[in-house]
């Protein structure tokens, strides 16, 4: 997420969006003297609704059952047990004082699609390939730590908390049961991208009570509530707290109700709990208001604690050793007895009791940059005591001297530089690729709902690793100017009420103030985004936004050519052609509409509104044969509540009549080839030039 307030649904954008804290640095508070023989001393928070964890006594054997929970970008120095005073987690750290908690673990990358894939997997991103958010699904070959606990027995459940992580990302692979976000059932308190802890935790209870004492269970628990923006629940703002600090409150409370009733119900004996996070949260350091685009330790250092201990660790325990949370996967699997061989591709050490092995290095990366903006991507490695991140700029930073990652001694200390460089080198031959890789392809209305979570519309293809490409240190001050751009497309469109929403009753002079007002917002984001775009030409969604300025002022033949190129930089993208479409319908340009329309629908059968827009498009222009196949499509469309689809089987049999006079069947349209999914006006360009 970037520091974009935009929790309002892209919906507001109507047809222009359908397409498409304080510290500088991360402080060692609360790690001096703890250590793996050591009992590091938990947060006495005061905390009035203080509930502690059910009694997990050490295991002298296989755990029986595991709880997992994964908090959304959650730094590991704003709980309790990491020394936060004004943390009010008192679950969390009575968690802490009956297990192992490990003070340098690290996530693989600042992003929660990638981050869960590496959780679940025990594979880095560089070998699993599921590098973005939207951009990348889990493939079916992945070997998914849900997957080898069913088959060893294990009853399965996941409950999430955001779209992000929706199953047709595919990490819904092994789970019986996967619940995410409804859009049917959204609320006040809830909105369709994503829900809060409480309705997670509702949800997951009416699991439990589907688990029979003496089964095996693996229960997955996603929490979002600390993403930005922050915007806790009253319940849990206290005195001193921020509103990060309360969201984190709220989530400690619904796992200490949570797990009391997996005691109650006699379903906590046995039970191993495992803690971490996806990646932590920036707070402005470096530049960054939040995360996704640097791999500094505000984003990169997580929680982690496991409780019990493993036999023969004292309850309360800490670990020094470097660690990353994609250990997590094999070794909770040693943990409940099915063995690290269930998972075969996870190839990194088991979590080491006490300090473990000093020539460990753990792997990090961030490729937000290049999907997002074309900008240089970052990888890296963490070893002995340093950070090397290879970028266009690398640097190099001393992480216990110099823990805000504030003096760069990339030319000091070259010969260190070379030494990590080897060491990320030889990690990436040793994490290579997996045939895993699965480019995910979004639906405008998907990618409406990753626009309201705040994320960009992330776009697969080119070369990450181009030399040529911009280091993001130098680019992240437009993320701000970019925020303001797209607040005022978003605002302008609902202005303009550019979805077509009637306000009856309202006088002929409050439309034209607010059409006015509108108008106004579109033109400075327009201006705005082409002074961006000469700082920053290749990042596709800068274009994106403009074409949607465009569209909101009405200047379709501009927008058309705007949208042509983010069609041409990213043709396999089934929203980029639905935009396409619209302005080139507006500007006149009817049968290149048709067609770049249809294009959407080849590359996404599941896009409603794509199957509604050749509906409606053929049916006003009378092709009755034409209609009859949309409608047909339209009606096998995932995704419509009941009333949807009785309009479209009586549409349906209204088309059928006409086809009767006619005596016709349903015509299908020409078939696409991957070769013609440039954009038509492109496609005509050229064709026009080799006459």
């Amino acid at each position: 997420m970037r520091r974009r307030d935009r929790r309002q649904r892209a919906a507001e954008l109507a047809a222009v969006l359908s397409m498409g804290l304080a510290a500088a640095g991360l402080t060692a508070c609360g790690e001096g003297g703890a250590n793996a023989n050591g009992s590091g001393s938990a947060s006495a928070s005061g905390d009035p609704a203080a509930v502690s964890a059910p009694a997990l006594a050490p295991l002298a054997g296989p755990a029986k059952s595991l709880l997992l929970v994964t908090l959304d970008t959650t730094r590991k120095d704003r709980l309790g047990c990491y020394g936060h005073a004004a943390a009010r987690t008192p679950f969390l750290d009575d968690l802490a004082r009956q297990g192992l908690t490990y003070d340098r673990a690290y996530c693989a990358a600042p992003i929660t699609l990638s981050s869960h894939t590496s959780i679940l997997t025990g594979v880095y991103p560089c070998a699993h390939g599921v590098r973005e958010n939207g951009a990348f699904k889990v493939n079916d070959n992945a070997r998914l730590l849900p997957e080898a606990l069913r088959e060893a027995g294990f009853r399965t459940g996941a409950f999430v908390g955001t779209f992000i992580l929706d199953a047709k990302f595919g990490l819904d692979q092994g789970f019986e049961h996967y619940d995410q976000p409804d859009a049917s059932k959204v609320g006040q308190t809830w909105k369709v991208t994503e829900r809060p802890a409480r309705a997670v935790t509702d949800a997951a209870l009416r699991w439990v009570d589907t688990l029979a004492p003496g089964e095996r269970w693996f229960l997955w628990l996603h929490f979002y509530d600390p993403h930005h923006p922050h915007e806790p629940d009253p319940a849990d703002v206290y005195e001193g707290g921020e509103p990060y600090d309360a969201e984190i409150r709220g989530c400690d409370g619904q796992l200490a109700r949570l797990t009391a009733h997996l005691a109650k119900r006699g379903l906590a004996d046995g039970m191993v709990v495992a803690v971490t996070a996806d990646h932590g949260e920036s707070f402005h350091a470096h530049g960054e208001e939040s995360h996704g685009i640097f791999v500094y330790e505000p984003t990169m250092r997580v929680p982690l604690i496991i409780a019990p201990p493993p036999p023969g660790v004292a309850p309360g325990s800490r670990s020094d050793a470097l660690v990353s949370n994609v250990d997590l996967a094999a070794t909770l699997l040693e943990r409940l007895g099915v063995g690290r061989a269930a998972l075969p591709d996870a190839r990194t050490p088991p979590l080491p009791d006490g300090h473990g092995d000093e020539e460990r290095a753990v792997y990090i990366e961030s490729l937000t940059p290049f999907y997002d903006h074309r900008w240089h991507p970052l990888r890296g490695v963490v070893w002995k005591g340093m950070k090397f991140i290879d970028t266009r700029r690398p640097e190099l930073y001393a992480l216990q001297d110099d823990p805000g990652e504030l003096d760069d001694l990339i030319e000091k200390r070259a010969e260190v530089a070379a030494a990590l460089r080897a060491r990320l080198e030889a990690l990436l031959l040793e994490h290579a690729a997996l045939p895993w890789e699965d480019a995910g392809v979004l639906s405008e209305e998907d990618r409406e709902k990753i626009t309201s979570l705040g994320y960009t519309h992330s776009s697969p293809g080119g070369d990450p690793w181009d030399p040529e490409l911009p280091d993001a240190k130098d680019r992240i001050g437009d993320l701000d100017l970019i925020d303001t751009a797209i607040a005022r497309v978003r605002d302008g469109a609902a202005l303009l009420e550019i979805d077509g929403a009637k306000r009856a009753g309202e006088s002929a002079e409050w439309i034209a103030q607010r059409r006015e007002q509108g108008l106004k917002l579109m033109d400075e984001a327009k201006q705005l985004l082409l002074e961006l775009r000469k700082r920053n030409p290749a990042d596709p969604y800068i274009d994106v936004m403009l074409g949607s300025a465009l569209m909101g002022l009405g200047q379709w033949g501009e927008a058309a050519v705007v949208l042509e190129r983010v069609v041409a930089a990213n043709p396999d993208n089934s929203a980029n052609h639905y935009n396409l479409a619209n302005a080139y319908l507006r500007s006149g340009k009817k049968s290149w509409g048709l067609r770049e329309m249809e294009k959407s629908v080849h590359l996404d059968p599941r896009s409603v509104a794509a199957w509604r827009w050749l509906v409606e498009y053929s049916m006003k222009e009378r092709d009755w044969p034409a209609a009859a196949w949309w409608l047909d499509g339209l009606a096998k469309c995932a995704g419509q509540n009941e009333a949807d689809l009785a309009e479209v089987k009586k549409t349906r049999g209204d088309v059928q009549k006409q086809l009767d006079l006619l005596n016709a069947k349903p015509r299908a349209p020409k078939p696409l080839t991957d070769d013609e999914l440039i954009p038509e006006g492109v496609r005509a360009r050229r064709a026009e030039q080799g006459r």
